[in-house]
């Protein structure tokens, strides 16, 4: 069976599986973008935003502590099947660092932007930015500083292409400015032609592997994707948490070492 549309969310490896409901409400909101019309990368988009908005996940309200217990920093990147791909780097004080990849992919000249200069150019381009609120994330923080891997994502096919978007609260006590595999071309995040993939885990460890673009060349090679999946959690040593979704035309899987809430929703050709 080809799929008509399919979406795949993910709210972090390491998470507790529980919490599907809001990985499957995410899943929801994608898949009726695409339903009335809109792009895989918008509902990828989409879907990660509706993540970003559940505090019980670790990106935009629900998002990590630096190491100096006040400071909240994200990253997040969106990727198209056509190579496009847009994504923003320590991001403070707003709710939905991926509405600014999201620019930075449609209007900028940049692979990449960070810090004050990503909050410039959302400013820049009129985007529709919400405040966190800094009392709600002290309390919020202070209740969750437990160990949580620092992603949630979305990988979507329309039909036609693929796309991806991944959104990172950071991970808790990391130093200030510290970035992990979510806004670095395939590391988090990649997709093609062929499919698209979506990690989550420990950051540093998915980036050094290029994990996202590596899983993706399996999938040009044709290899099932339940397989992919496996292969790639085997690239790893004990101890390293590490999940991933993956989506072709015709088939999606999901898989983390310690646990994940994830959704997958398909429409048949």
């Amino acid at each position: 069976m080809t799929f008509g549309r399919a979406i795949l969310t993910h709210g972090g490896a390491g998470v507790d599986p529980k919490h599907a409901d809001g990985t499957l409400s995410a899943a929801e909101a994608g898949m009726e973008l695409m339903v009335n019309g809109q792009s895989a990368l918008d509902a990828s988009v989409h879907a990660v935003r509706c993540l970003e908005d559940d505090p019980r996940f670790n990106a935009g309200t629900g998002s990590r502590l630096r190491a100096d217990g006040r400071t909240v920093q994200m990253d997040a990147s969106c990727m198209a099947s056509d190579g496009a791909f847009g994504g923003v780097i320590g991001v403070e004080g707003l709710c939905n660092p991926i509405d600014i990849a999201h620019a930075v992919l449609l209007y900028s000249p940049h692979v990449l932007i960070a810090g004050e200069g990503a909050t410039r150019f959302a400013r820049e381009h009129d985007l529709a930015m919400r405040l966190l609120d800094d009392a709600y994330v002290q309390e919020k923080a202070a209740d969750i500083q437990k160990p949580a891997c620092d992603t949630v994502g979305a990988v979507t096919f329309d039909g036609a292409s693929f796309a991806a978007a991944l959104s990172s609260g950071g991970l808790s006590g990391s130093a200030i400015g510290r970035v992990g595999d979510v806004p670095l071309p395939g590391c988090g995040a990649y997709c093609g032609p062929a499919g698209a993939v979506a990690c989550t885990g420990d950051g540093e460890f998915i980036a050094l592997k290029i994990l996202a673009r590596e899983v993706y060349g399996w999938l040009e090679q044709q290899m099932p994707v339940d397989d992919a999946v496996r292969k790639a959690l085997t690239l790893f040593e004990d101890g390293v948490d590490i999940g991933l979704i993956v989506l072709t035309s015709t088939a999606c899987a999901a898989d983390a070492r310690d646990g994940m809430p994830w959704s997958c929703l398909t429409e048949p050709s």
